[in-house]
């Protein structure tokens, strides 16, 4: 139905309604109302927003879509505080002394070069790995009642920055769920640990 064909029906069922409010018992114009909700909202178009499926990872992918030849490298220095933002990237040269200590990347979602010394292997965390004042890397896009979990399938955990911050509270362990700087509640599903 199109909107001005749904506003005209709105008008005259609303005119409707008042004349019977005035006329009739409330009751029946609840039930009513109730019964032109149901029917008005049913639709024969498809949503523009289908709900998403969860991507299975494929080849030496882990369980956050992250292969085992890729990195999380910061463009900027990290600082304390807050949480900062880290790319999947892929390793171009190695850092060594000619290079002053950094190492050139590729960025896997715009193809970017850039050179620099923040950037860490990862895997994704275990129980044992979730304490007060840990460092983790988590997915840093939806979050679903305050909480964010982790992508659905790659192009998601390819294309949002990854944030890096540290564990602040684990008192919510028991639910799945973590605090890090920043008081944003993390599922654990959805963190990795920088591997030694």
């Amino acid at each position: 139905m199109t909107s001005i064909y749904r506003t005209l029906v709105t008008a005259i069922i609303s005119v409707g309604f008042a004349g019977i409010a005035f006329a009739g018992s409330v009751d029946k114009v609840i039930i009513t109302i109730d019964k032109t909700v149901e029917h008005a909202t049913d639709s024969p178009r498809p949503s523009k927003r289908p709900g998403k499926a969860v991507q299975a990872p494929s080849g030496d992918m882990d369980n956050h879509f992250i292969r085992s030849d890729e990195y999380f490298a910061s463009l900027r220095p990290v600082k304390g505080g807050g949480a900062s933002d880290v790319l999947i990237a892929k390793m171009l040269q190695p850092a060594s002394d000619a290079t002053k200590g950094e190492a050139q990347f590729m960025d896997s979602h715009k193809g970017t070069e850039f050179w620099t010394r923040t950037f860490w292997k990862t895997r994704p965390a275990t129980a044992e790995d979730l304490k007060l004042g840990a460092m983790v890397i988590y997915w840093g896009r939806y979050a679903k009642d305050r909480v964010y979990y982790a992508p659905r399938h790659e192009k998601e955990a390819r294309n949002v920055p990854w944030k890096l911050s540290k564990i602040t509270d684990v008192s919510d362990l028991f639910k799945g769920e973590v605090t890090v700087a920043g008081n944003k509640k993390i599922s654990v599903d959805s963190i990795r640990v920088i591997m030694e």
